[in-house]
């Protein structure tokens, strides 16, 4: 499914070209124009993009989209 950037809440699943699904675990900012969110893959073979890194902190990596971007995604 296509879904703008603006749509975007916690729990909504992002694709890669790969097919790799990034889940957004926290808006961390928003603007009136662009979105910033944490994106976490727990599949991942990467530790520093699982939800949680080993010493308890937030995992992940933040992305900022702008709102009128077009994204495959899974709300």
């Amino acid at each position: 499914m296509i879904i703008k950037a603006e749509q975007i809440k916690k729990g909504t699943q992002l694709a890669e070209a790969d097919g790799f699904l990034w889940e957004v675990a926290e808006i961390v900012k928003e603007t009136p124009k662009t979105i910033t969110v944490r994106l976490c893959g727990d599949f991942s073979s990467f530790a520093a993009h699982w939800t949680a890194k080993k010493d308890g902190s937030p995992g992940g990596v933040l992305k900022t989209f702008r709102k009128s971007t077009k994204l495959r995604g899974i709300l």
